[in-house]
């Protein structure tokens, strides 16, 4: 009887701690970072005579680039498939907490600024 007493002892502390950790898991912070990336957005738009982009977290601008960072003058993207992939570059290093801005080897890299 005493060892009957005992296990059913462990086995409800046991289900009451793993209750509780789920408990704590889905209620805590930490569960949502998981869907950080559902929190922004890119969104192309035309700039003069081509493309920009502008990143949102949530609903508010962080960022609003409607010309081709690291090119002299005032230039917007050629096209909106450039705009959208330098725009999803920038985002990436946002994401994992970097600095976003563009270097002129990556947005060569990028969108081969050369062919335009």
């Amino acid at each position: 009887m005493n060892i009957m007493n005992t296990t059913k002892r462990i086995l409800v502390f046991a289900l009451s701690a793993i209750s509780i950790v789920l408990l704590i898991y889905f209620l805590s912070p930490l569960s949502n970072q998981t869907g950080n990336t559902d929190i922004y957005s890119i969104r192309t738009f035309q700039s003069g005579e081509g493309w920009g982009y502008q990143i949102n977290k949530k609903e508010e601008m962080i960022i609003l680039q409607p010309y081709m960072p690291c090119i002299t003058g005032e230039k917007p993207f050629p096209d909106e498939k450039s705009a959208l992939a330098v725009g999803k570059l920038v985002l990436l290093k946002i994401k994992s907490n970097g600095d976003p801005s563009i270097t002129m080897e990556e947005l060569n890299k990028t969108i081969h600024i050369s062919d335009y």
